[in-house]
């Protein structure tokens, strides 16, 4: 298991949250690192010295009580649901964590409620940004019961330091941010990327040597998340994926808005007006994979407006990547920008400039644009 750095405040947050007799909810994307916070919140001595404490786990809505099951056994026969519950559990615990509560059933979360409001138990629940809220937790936060903590993604320095402690050893800067964006700032994409990156130690610093590799086991973890999402907001993401980066106006126009809506509060999407992007490079990389190209050639045209829409023409001219480095290039992005966005060096994104220059016959990225809008 990885060193827990980056949550610390996080961590003490709630641990005072709960000395105060109060409860948290904390809310993170998939991957932000939602339960170790939970099992690090209440670990060591903390947990005993604030009395005893359940955990358990949501476990969808179709089972009454299916989060609790473990704690709670089986009526004898015909109940009242709550009040059997209650009785069950017996001596009600001074904390509970919950979670994945955006999965509680709704008997589970009346259950909660009620020892919250009822019995003094103080609560600390986490939830999956963008899945709704069950209203009986939901009201303890509207009440003043409950504190919501929003977990963001690590930003550059403290993905340098986890990176650190996890290697043992510090890591060359240009590695930690070129880490940092691969993976968006997400602890579990992170972790899988370390372990498929070629890593060598030089002079006292870890470097991470060629390109972005998607290992089977990450691929699967994007693919899992992508499965989730209904229709509207799959084309969403594949005409993310088709035209990144794409022009704001234009994928509100050929997309749904609520479901663009629901990808950014699910941190999929990342809106930087006048511009969309998907919130990393690996799961750009396997949505475009699985991404349907729109059907009408106008639609295309207006997604891709640049050398992309060009791309069958200059097949024989630009490779693949000399194609993409163009594209972001006509957008006015610096080497170390477009070497950001593509998890290259600055040195190889420089090549590749020289390349497209050479082979387009022009002599900087202000003749990029002109150029590629003509075509």
């Amino acid at each position: 298991m990885w060193p827990f750095t980056g949550r610390t405040e996080e961590r003490d947050q709630v641990r005072s949250a709960l000395r105060a007799g109060g409860g948290v909810l904390v809310f993170g994307d998939a991957g932000s690192g939602r339960t170790r916070l939970l099992t690090e919140s209440l670990a060591g001595s903390f947990a005993g010295a604030h009395g005893s404490c359940a955990r358990v786990q949501g476990a969808g809505p179709a089972v009454p009580f299916g989060a609790f099951a473990h704690l709670l056994g089986n009526p004898d026969g015909p109940v009242n649901p709550l009040g059997w519950a209650i009785e069950a559990l017996g001596e009600p615990p001074a904390i509970l964590a919950v979670d994945d509560a955006h999965l509680l059933d709704p008997h589970s979360a009346a259950l909660v409620r009620h020892l919250v409001t009822r019995a003094g138990t103080r609560l600390v629940a986490t939830f999956r940004n963008g899945a709704p809220v069950p209203e009986p937790i939901l009201a303890l936060w509207r009440e003043g019961v409950a504190e919501r903590l929003d977990l963001a993604p690590l930003d550059p320095r403290e993905t340098g330091l986890l990176l650190a402690a996890a290697l043992g050893g510090p890591v060359e800067p240009a590695a930690a941010r070129r880490m940092h964006h691969a993976s968006g700032g997400n602890l579990r994409l992170l972790t899988e990327l370390v372990r498929g990156a070629t890593l060598a130690r030089s002079g006292g610093q870890w470097h991470w040597q060629g390109e972005l590799t998607v290992t089977p086991r990450l691929r699967r973890l994007i693919e899992a998340e992508l499965a989730e999402l209904d229709p509207a907001e799959s084309e969403a993401v594949g005409l993310v994926a088709l035209g990144e980066p794409v022009d704001l106006e234009v994928l509100l126009d050929l997309a749904d808005g609520e479901a663009v809506a629901r990808l950014e509060r699910r941190g999929l999407i990342v809106l930087t007006p006048p511009r969309a992007r998907l919130a990393n490079p690996i799961l750009a990389r396997v949505a475009r994979e699985r991404a349907i190209a729109p059907r009408t050639p106008d639609r295309l045209g207006r997604l891709v407006p640049a050398p992309v829409a060009r791309a069958e023409r200059w097949s024989t001219e630009l490779s693949a990547r000399e194609i993409e480095v163009a594209r972001l290039a006509s957008w006015n992005l610096t080497n170390r920008e477009i070497a950001d966005w593509l998890v290259l060096s600055p040195r190889t994104v420089a090549n590749h400039l020289c390349r497209v220059y050479t082979k387009l016959g022009v002599h900087d990225r202000g003749d990029l644009a002109p150029l590629l809008a003509a075509a």
